[in-house]
């Protein structure tokens, strides 16, 4: 069975934008790069977080990179930024460091993507 997977990042929108931007990717597929997607499934909202399921696929493979859940948690000390974390695992067996990485890309790319869209918004 692969290492479990556990990612924190600082997002750079608040829970109210970033609920907003996974509820219109849901069921979508967001390029990481060239050679890899993310594939959305449908965000589950709560008091104060919402969770998403999340793979990053190589195109050419059957198996995705990664796996897990994204959790958008609102900050309770006051911050307007959620804490985004990523819990899952490689069901396509990368070496555990690369997962993580990928892990941490993944969240990197979630967080810019809603900050773009919030700029555009205002532009």
């Amino acid at each position: 069975m692969p290492d479990a997977i556990r990612i924190e990042a600082d997002g750079a929108a608040g829970l109210d934008r970033t609920q907003a931007w996974l509820s219109r990717h849901r069921g979508r597929t967001v390029e990481l790069d060239r050679t890899l997607q993310l594939e959305f499934g449908v965000p589950i909202s709560g008091a104060g977080a919402v969770l998403v399921a999340v793979t990053v696929e190589d195109a050419g493979s059957q198996t995705p990179q990664i796996g897990g859940v994204v959790r958008a948690i609102a900050d309770r000390a006051g911050s307007n930024l959620v804490r985004l974390v990523f819990e899952g695992r490689s069901p396509a067996h990368l070496d555990h460091d690369l997962a993580r990485s990928l892990a941490e890309r993944t969240l990197g790319v979630i967080s810019r993507l809603v900050l773009d869209e919030l700029a555009e918004e205002v532009a």
